[in-house]
């Protein structure tokens, strides 16, 4: 994995293009931040389409797995830019657009607008639910602009950020400032009242921090129904004022501590994706963020109505226990919940009624991104030498292009890792022994 690629503002689309690419087969243009699982989903599920990757990073084992590549040219007004170089490349290839990841782009539905239909939906299952409470709750939100906050779905009038600050000062209430447009947790950020630039300058968000762990909802809507397909932990990392950056994900979660499944509360959750999906019209897989508190109480984040990065451990995990069949896969699912087929049926497996007693079902897969710690060049064959000489056994992903130079901070690449639910100590030992290899293994 390698910085964003510029193409010199020249204007013209840069191609890389596998031999394959000649044959005569549908087109799918896969757009996003970064494309690698969901080519390779869809080349495994449907190989007879014609993969054209387009994104951010330019791995060379994404450009393996596409017939055709384009990196994103950035600059100025990059919503709008992204918005014209997806529509480009599709036209350039005739090709069928699937976004994934978290790539914002322009034409959308307002953020705000979606926040505040999120909010009223949990609202409304609280309301109606005849079962005690709804475990399900969304933080306190405003929405700010040119300095100013409205709290979200509220008609109340708008504050100044440094007066909403000064009100909870010494409350507690902690807050982060998200920026309207961002993705990974790289616009979030901490709001000290010393340092409040972000918010009283640019639109946003003033969230209330909730402290707890960080959950995803994989899930799958078709025409007839909406089915979890698994619930994994995420994974993040903090840089400097940025608390929350995404760092990969962990699961499935078969059980939360030592309280056992019973704690995860799938029928709320299967309720909740169901009318979510409902609401917003959504055909194929979404991802529902979620924080847990100490309580036990879920906080709903974030709805991403499109494949995730976490759907790549669901994946792994359910061909690993036999729920997903070795030439099926979540792309391929994905695609045909767009066109209207029902295929929830393939994934044989469900989440409220699974053996987790099993050792299969009992395994999990971590998604690790490594992140540089100071600048240097990466040499992936190097570092593959130093794992096989420890003998660390893990899969690499996101592999920047040869002698690609990234900065601190900076994503190198991915590790990817089965872990035994009756071994999970060594595999901890040996992914961090991994990590530290991928960061000092970098050259001037």
């Amino acid at each position: 994995m390698n910085t964003p690629m510029a193409m010199g503002g020249s204007g013209r689309l840069e191609t890389v293009t596998n031999p394959r690419d000649g044959e005569n087969r549908p087109a799918i243009l896969l757009a996003g931040a970064s494309v690698r699982w969901a080519a390779q989903s869809l080349r495994r599920g449907m190989p007879n389409s014609r993969v054209i990757g387009l994104d951010w990073f330019g791995d060379s084992d994404t450009r393996m797995v596409c017939d055709q590549f384009h990196p994103f040219q950035t600059g100025e007004d990059s919503q709008e830019n992204f918005s014209q170089q997806i529509q480009s490349v599709a036209n350039l290839h005739a090709a069928r657009t699937i976004h994934v990841g978290g790539l914002q782009v322009s034409g959308g539905e307002n953020p705000w607008q979606r926040w505040n239909r999120l909010q009223a939906i949990v609202r409304e299952i609280a309301a109606g639910s005849d079962c005690g409470e709804f475990p399900v709750a969304t933080p306190i939100t405003y929405q700010c602009s040119a300095g100013r906050c409205s709290l979200a779905g509220a008609n109340d009038g708008a504050v100044a950020v440094e007066d909403l600050i000064a009100q909870t000062s010494g409350r507690p209430i902690h807050w982060l400032w998200k920026e309207t447009n961002s993705t990974g947790g790289m616009g979030v950020r901490s709001v000290a009242p010393s340092k409040r630039s972000d918010s009283k300058t640019s639109d946003g968000w003033m969230q209330q921090r909730v402290a707890g762990r960080s959950y995803g909802l994989v899930a799958i809507a078709s025409a007839d129904q909406t089915r979890m397909l698994g619930l994994t932990v995420g994974l993040h990392q903090r840089f400097g004022d940025r608390p929350f950056v995404y760092s990969g994900s962990r699961g499935p979660v078969s059980r939360i501590g030592d309280a056992g499944v019973s704690d995860v509360p799938w029928r709320h959750l299967q309720t909740l994706s169901e009318q979510v999906a409902k609401s917003f019209s959504l055909c194929g897989l979404f991802n529902l963020d979620f924080i847990r508190d100490a309580s036990g109480r879920w906080w709903l984040l974030e709805l991403n109505a499109r494949p995730s990065a976490s759907c790549e451990v669901i994946e792994r995990w359910a061909t690993d226990a036999g729920w997903l069949a070795p030439d099926d896969s979540l792309m391929r699912m994905h695609m045909e919940a767009i066109d209207g087929v029902d295929s929830t049926s393939r994934f044989d497996g469900d989440s409220q009624k699974a053996d987790w007693s099993s050792p299969i079902v009992r395994t999990q897969w971590i998604k690790r991104i490594v992140f540089a710690n100071r600048e240097g060049v990466v040499d992936v064959g190097r570092i593959r030498r130093r794992l096989c000489a420890e003998s660390i056994i893990i899969e690499l992903a996101d592999l920047p292009t040869e002698r690609t130079r990234v900065a601190i901070g900076e994503p190198i690449m991915t590790l990817l890792l089965r872990v035994d639910d009756r071994a999970k100590k060594m595999a901890s030992a040996q992914l961090r022994r991994a990590i530290r290899i991928v960061q000092g293994e970098l050259l001037p």
